[in-house]
């Protein structure tokens, strides 16, 4: 027989667990990320997602100059140990800056909105505003509703 109550009590350390590790992450990306937009020239970042039917992706990554015209992502690896991507089979590699970018999208919702790509899902951005040294996820979460009515006549 199944014991519920531990097998809930072991779902929530480990998603205590993941959460720490996610906020530590985010951390280390943001860190790793904006020394490099900054020698690259880039004042703003505007990264689009969107996610809906249980699916849901990074859309559109945008590097802005300070006149706000749009610059190529730099083809720039980070370096070794600064934000490592760890894939499912445990092996590490580099990351290139396009990459960390997206991850971190994909953290900042997974820590702030989790399921954003569930049903009818989410639609937003994370901006990153370099000279500032912010990182703004807004996040427009989509629903279904209905307003139903009986009355007796």
């Amino acid at each position: 027989m199944i014991d519920i109550e531990a097998v809930m009590a072991d779902f929530a350390v480990r998603q205590a667990e993941r959460q720490t590790q996610v906020v530590e992450e985010i951390q280390q990306l943001k860190v790793a990320i904006l020394p490099r937009l900054q020698e690259a020239g880039i004042a703003r970042v505007e990264i689009r997602f969107d996610g809906c039917g249980d699916s849901g992706v990074v859309e559109e990554c945008v590097c802005l100059d300070t006149a706000g015209a749009g610059i190529p992502c730099p083809e720039v690896s980070l370096m070794e140990g600064e934000a490592d991507s760890v894939d499912r089979t445990g092996s590490a590699e580099p990351q290139s800056l396009g990459q960390a970018l997206e991850q971190l999208t994909y953290l900042a919702l997974e820590r702030h909105h989790p399921g954003w790509e569930i049903n009818d899902g989410a639609c937003g951005e994370l901006v990153i505003d370099v000279a500032e040294a912010t990182f703004v996820l807004a996040c427009s979460l989509r629903f279904t509703a209905t307003d139903d009515h009986s009355t007796e006549l």
